[in-house]
C-alpha cells in the first residue's frame, strides 16, 4: 500500500553523495573524542573490551582463527568468555591492526568509532525508503546524537557490541522494506544484516526481532502479506544459520556460563535497574550507579517527549493509509518505556528468564531510539507547508530537545577532562582482567587471592608429594605435560577449570579424572605413577563442528539467493508492492 499516491517511484531514487558526506562529517563531529583520545578511562566496559580485544587479537595472529578460550586472560589463568561473547567487534579490530601499523592510527579507537558512523549511514538508507534524502539525512544525524546512543552507550558505557547493534537494526529495517517491496535479492541482504546483529549483540536481537515481522504484516497490501512474512522469516532463519559458527556454541555453553549467576548479584537486582520517571528525576543520589540511572531516565524522558510530538504530527498530517505504521512505532516506543519503568517490575521479578536474557531493563532504550527515529522522519516529512501553530510546536520541540542532546554531548567532553582511572581491584576482583563474565563461570567457592598466588607459580605442579611436572606444549585449549612421580597424584595446571576440559594419557583413549582445584579454582588432573605424557585440552565440540557447517551452507545459500536475477515487473506492480512512503 502506497501512502502517497502522488509519488511515482518505480525504484528508490539513487542516493546522492551530499547526504552521505553530511552524515560522515556529523559522525566525525560527535565521534571526535573517541577517534582521538580513545574510550573514557572510567567507561563501564572500557577495560573489558580493551583486554578482550588484546587477547583475542594475539591468539588470532598466532594461528587461532576463532579464539574462544583466551589463554592469557585473567593473569594468565584463561577465560572461556568467547564461547558466548559475540566476536564481530574483536575480529574487526584484529583485522584493522596491520593497516593501523602502516598508517599510524589506533585500531581499537577506529573500531569503536565505526558503528557510530555506520549507524548514521544505515539509518539514512532505511529512512530513504520512506522519506526524501534531506529529511533522511537530518533524521540520521539526530539518530547518532540521541543521548542513549551517543552519550550513554557510545561514551559512558563504551558498550561496543551494543553500539554495533545500533548500526544493524536500521540496516535490517532497510532490507525488510526492500523485501516487502518485492525485491528478491533483498532476502540475502536481510539475512546478512540479521547475522551481523547476532555476531554483535545477541541481547538486542531478543528485543528487536519482532519488529521486522510486524512491518511485514502491516505494510504490504492484503494479498501480499503472507509472502512478505514468509520471506522476512526465511531471511531471519538464514541469518541465524550464517551466524551458527558463533550461535550454536554460545547456546551450548550457556549452561556453563549461566546468566542467572550474573543477575543474582545485588548489582543486578531489578529494583536497581528500572528507570524513574517521577520524583527520582529530581533527587541527588550519592551512589554513582543511581546517578547513572538518573541520567538514563532523563534521556528516556527527552525521547518520550520527542516521540509524542512527532507521533501526533505524523498521525494528524501524514497520509491516512500510513497510520498503521505510525501506530506501530508509537507502540514500540510506548512498550519500551513501560518495560523500563517500575510499572513492569512484576514482569521482571516473576519471569526470571527474561531478566537473565536482557539483564538491564533500560536496554530497551535501543528500541525507543529506533521507534523515535521513525516518528521523527515521518514528522519532518509531513509538516504543514504553512507556518502555523502545529508546525511551530513541532519544529520548536525538536529544536529544544536536540539542544538538550547537545548538552549531553558537552557533558561527555567535560568527562574527558576529568576522566580518571578506576581504583585498585577489590578482593572479589583481584584476578579479573575486567572479564565481565568471570562471576558467571568461575568455579563456585573460588578464592581469587588464592588464584592470584597460584598464577605466580609454575604452570603445572603436583599439589602433594615430590613429583615433577614439565610443560611440553602450552596453547589455547591444548596443553601437554610430562609428569614423573613415584605414587602419582593430582597435578594443578594454571588454567581455570571449565567443564569442557578433558585429559588423557598420550596414546590412550581412557580419560583421566579432572576437577576444580579449590580454593584456587584451577584445573586439576589425577595422573598415575611413573613417567607419563599427559594431554589436556578443550576439544572441538559437536556444536562447534555443526556451527561451522551450517554457517558455510547458509552463506552459500545466501550467495546463491543474492545472485538471482530480479524478475521483470511493470511499474504499477512495483508501485503496489512498495511499503509506506510518507
Amino acid at each position: 500500500m502506497v501512502c502517497d499516491q502522488t509519488v511515482a517511484r518505480p525504484e528508490i531514487s539513487k542516493v546522492k553523495l551530499r547526504p552521505i558526506l553530511f552524515i560522515i562529517a556529523f559522525s566525525l563531529f560527535v565521534g571526535f573524542p573517541m577517534l582521538v583520545y580513545g574510550p573514557l578511562v572510567d567507561g563501564h566496559d572500557t577495560y573489558e573490551h580493551l583486554n578482550f580485544t588484546k587477547h583475542f587479537s594475539e591468539q588470532f595472529w598466532q594461528g587461532d582463527i576463532y579464539p574462544r578460550w583466551l589463554v592469557d586472560m585473567n593473569h594468565g589463568l584463561g577465560s572461556p568468555s568467547y564461547f558466548v561473547f559475540p566476536p564481530l567487534p574483536a575480529y574487526l579490530c584484529t583485522l584493522l591492526q596491520p593497516v593501523a601499523k602502516v598508517f599510524h592510527f589506533n585500531a581499537f579507537n577506529l573500531t569503536a568509532f565505526l558503528p557510530l558512523l555506520g549507524s548514521g549511514i544505515c539509518a539514512f538508507l532505511w529512512l530513504h525508503t520512506m522519506v526524501n534524502q534531506r529529511v533522511a539525512a537530518v533524521s540520521a544525524a539526530l539518530y547518532m546524537l540521541m543521548p542513549y546512543h551517543l552519550a550513554i552507550d557510545f561514551y559512558r558505557r563504551c558498550a561496543i557490541p551494543e553500539c554495533w547493534a545500533f548500526m544493524w537494526m536500521p540496516l535490517i529495517l532497510y532490507f525488510t522494506a526492500r523485501v516487502i517491496a518485492g525485491k528478491q535479492r533483498a532476502v540475502a541482504g536481510l539475512a546478512l544484516a540479521y547475522a551481523l546483529l547476532i555476531f554483535s549483540h545477541l541481547i538486542t536481537l531478543v528485543m528487536f526481532f519482532p519488529i521486522p515481522l510486524a512491518l511485514a504484516i502491516i505494510q504490504p497490501p492484503t494479498g501480499q502479506r503472507v509472502r512478505s512474512v514468509l520471506r522476512v522469516g526465511m531471511a531471519m532463519a538464514l541469518g541465524a544459520g550464517i551466524s551458527s559458527v558463533y550461535l550454536l556454541s554460545a547456546l551450548a555453553n550457556a549452561k556453563y556460563i549461566p546468566a542467572s549467576r550474573l543477575v543474582s548479584r545485588d548489582f543486578y537486582q531489578v529494583a536497581n535497574q528500572l528507570l524513574s520517571f517521577g520524583k527520582g528525576l529530581f533527587v541527588h543520589p550519592a551512589d554513582g550507579w543511581f546517578q547513572f540511572l538518573q541520567a538514563v531516565s532523563w534521556t528516556a524522558v527527552s525521547m518520550v517527549v520527542l516521540a509524542t510530538i512527532c507521533g501526533l504530527v505524523a498521525w494528524k498530517f501524514g497520509p491516512r493509509d500510513c497510520r498503521q505504521t505510525v501506530i506501530l512505532w508509537i507502540a514500540v516506543c510506548g512498550s519500551a518505556v513501560v518495560l523500563m519503568s517500575r510499572l513492569a517490575s512484576p514482569l521482571w521479578v516473576h519471569f526470571d528468564k527474561l531478566h537473565e536474557a536482557i539483564q538491564f531493563p533500560w536496554r530497551f532504550n535501543a528500541l525507543l531510539c529506533v521507534g523515535t527515529l521513525a516518528l521523527v522522519a515521518t514528522c519532518l516529512s509531513n509538516l504543514p507547508p504553512d507556518w502555523g501553530l502545529p508546525k511551530a510546536i513541532a519544529v520548536s520541540g525538536v529544536a529544544l530537545i536536540t539542544a538538550t542532546w547537545l548538552f549531553a554531548y558537552g557533558n561527555v567532553l567535560w568527562r574527558y577532562k576529568v576522566d580518571v582511572a578506576p581504583g585498585p581491584p577489590n578482593e572479589r576482583h583481584l584476578i579479573s582482567d575486567n572479564d565481565g563474565w568471570l562471576v558467571a563461570w568461575l568455579p563456585p567457592g573460588t578464592n581469587q587471592r588464592s588464584s592470584l598466588i597460584a598464577s605466580q607459580g609454575p604452570k603445572a605442579r603436583f599439589k602433594q608429594g615430590d613429583g615433577s611436572a614439565e610443560v611440553r606444549l602450552w596453547k589455547p585449549r591444548q596443553i601437554e605435560l610430562e609428569t614423573n612421580s613415584a605414587a602419582g597424584g593430582w597435578v594443578m595446571i594454571n588454567q581455570f577449570y571449565y567443564p569442557t576440559w578433558k585429559a588423557e594419557l598420550v596414546g590412550q583413549t581412557a580419560p583421566l579424572e579432572i576437577r576444580a582445584a579449590m580454593p584456587e579454582g584451577l584445573l586439576e588432573v589425577e595422573v598415575p605413577a611413573g613417567i607419563q605424557e599427559i594431554r589436556v585440552g578443550i576439544p572441538v565440540s559437536r556444536a562447534e563442528h555443526l556451527g561451522r557447517w551450517l554457517s558455510a551452507l547458509s552463506a552459500l545459500l545466501c550467495i546463491l539467493w543474492g545472485s538471482r536475477k530480479e524478475p521483470q515487473v511493470t511499474s504499477s506492480e512495483t508501485e503496489s508492492r512498495l511499503p509506506a512512503r510518507f
